[in-house]
C-alpha cells in the first residue's frame, strides 16, 4: 500500500463550512479507477479529485468522482483543485478534464474557470414539464411571463426551471421519481431558481440544484450549472452580457454558497462563459491505498 495525502477545501465560499466540499488528492498516480470511486464513496462529500500527469495540452490531468460516479466535468472541483495545486497563491493552470482542457485562474483566493460555450436544448413547455415533474419534485410551480423550462449545457446539462422564491425554498425531491424524467430530457439535474427576489442582498439569482445518480440529492453549489444558468439568463434578457451575475445557492441545506458567472458576447451569440468563486481551506488527511 502507498500513502496518499489529500487536502479538504470548501469552494464558492469565503469562510469554512459553507460552499461545496472538495477533497483533492494531488498525486493520483497508481490509484486504479475503481479505487478512486471507492475513496469518493468513503469520503461521502460532493466530489473528490485525483491529479495525474498531463496527457495532452494541459498542466495536469484531473479525474472527478462523486460518491456515485465519475464526472467528465464539474465546477467546484475544477476551481478548488486549481486553488490547491497553486497552494492558495495567485496563478493560472490548464486542467485536462473529460470535456477538454480548461483554463482556471486564481487571484486573491478567487478562482475563475472558463467553460465550454453553451448548448441550448429544445424549449420545454412549462405546464407539460410541470406535469412530468409532479411527484418527483413537490412544490414546483410555473411562473407567468417567465421563459420556458429548457435544458442548457456548458459541459454538463441541466434543466433550467424558473419559479418564485417561495416555491424554490419549499421544494422537496423524490430522486427515484426524478431520474427517469431527467433521463428523458437529457439532463443530470434540475436547477430551480428565481431572479432578483433573493435571500442575500446583492445577489442576482437564488437557486437550488437537484441531481440524480451522484450519491446525494441536493448540491450546495454547482459551478457547472452556473455557466448554463448565466447563459440562459442572458439569452432571455434576464441578465446582460458582461454582467457579474451573483448566484446564491445551498441556503436551504445549511451550506450557503456564492458563485459568480460572466457571459460574454450577446443574446444572439454567446462567445465566452466564465464562472468563479472564493475557496476556503479546511484541512486534510491521508489514505493508505
Amino acid at each position: 500500500m502507498t500513502r496518499h495525502e489529500y487536502t479538504l477545501v470548501d469552494v464558492f465560499t469565503d469562510t469554512k463550512f459553507g460552499g461545496n466540499q472538495l477533497a483533492v488528492f494531488t498525486d493520483g498516480r497508481g490509484i486504479a479507477a475503481e479505487t478512486m470511486q471507492a475513496v469518493a464513496k468513503e469520503l461521502a462529500i460532493a466530489e473528490t479529485t485525483f491529479v495525474l500527469p498531463k496527457e495532452k495540452d494541459g498542466d495536469h490531468k484531473v479525474r472527478i468522482f462523486t460518491p456515485g460516479k465519475e464526472l467528465p466535468f464539474a465546477g467546484h472541483p475544477t476551481v478548488g483543485t486549481t486553488w490547491v495545486l497553486n497552494g492558495g497563491n495567485d496563478g493560472t493552470l490548464r486542467l485536462e478534464l473529460g470535456v477538454g482542457t480548461l483554463t482556471v485562474t486564481v487571484k486573491d483566493r478567487f478562482g475563475e474557470m472558463e467553460q465550454p460555450l453553451p448548448k441550448f436544448g429544445a424549449e420545454l413547455d412549462s405546464l407539460e414539464t410541470y406535469r412530468r415533474l409532479e411527484g418527483a419534485i413537490v412544490g414546483v410551480e410555473t411562473v407567468a411571463g417567465m421563459p420556458p423550462y429548457q435544458v442548457v449545457s456548458c459541459g454538463n446539462a441541466f434543466l433550467m426551471a424558473p419559479m418564485e422564491l417561495r416555491d424554490v425554498q419549499r421544494l422537496s425531491v423524490n430522486p427515484a421519481a426524478l431520474q427517469p424524467v431527467l433521463d428523458d430530457v437529457g439532463a443530470m439535474g434540475v436547477y430551480a431558481f428565481t431572479v432578483l427576489d433573493t435571500v442575500r442582498p446583492g445577489s442576482h439569482v437564488h437557486g437550488r440544484m437537484f441531481p440524480t445518480g451522484v450519491g446525494f440529492s441536493e448540491d450546495p453549489a454547482t459551478g457547472s450549472a452556473a455557466g448554463p444558468l448565466g447563459s440562459y439568463l442572458v439569452r432571455y434578457g434576464l441578465a446582460k452580457p458582461g454582467q457579474a451575475i451573483v448566484i446564491e445557492q445551498g441556503f436551504e441545506i445549511g451550506r450557503p454558497s456564492i458563485l459568480r458567472a460572466r457571459i460574454d458576447g450577446s443574446r444572439e451569440k454567446i462567445t465566452g462563459v466564465r464562472v468563479g468563486g472564493y475557496v476556503a481551506n479546511v484541512g486534510g488527511g491521508w489514505m493508505d491505498l
